[in-house]
């Protein structure tokens, strides 16, 4: 039988495989519907550009990039709250057992 933490990396490995294949479909299509659109002739004129302004990689890049380091800080963050949690624990099953023991001695 597998163990919780077993269990969650499958869990979590299957759910990114299915975000993968979504993804994946989804880079299909628009990628069908782009070609579909340029066999069409056009007359719209060409798209402005805009000078000074980050292309859009350029900022799916630095998006990506301050996430992160968000998901890192917050996991610094989050770890040092079970640590404190954890000696929390511990601090009340070692009180409690000093409690039992010298309940046990006064009887």
């Amino acid at each position: 039988m597998p163990t919780y933490i077993e269990y969650f990396n499958k869990v979590q490995e299957d759910v990114l495989t299915q975000i993968k294949e979504a993804q994946d479909a989804s880079l299909k299509s628009m990628t069908s519907l782009r070609e579909l659109a340029a066999s069409y002739p056009t007359t719209v004129p060409a798209m402005p550009k805009f000078e000074g302004f980050p292309t859009p990689s350029e900022v799916i890049e630095q998006s990506f990039e301050f996430a992160e380091k968000f998901l890192e800080i917050r996991k610094a963050y989050t770890l040092k709250v079970a640590e404190l949690i954890e000696t929390a624990q511990k601090q009340a099953i070692d009180a409690t057992r000093s409690t039992v023991k010298a309940g046990k001695h006064n009887n």
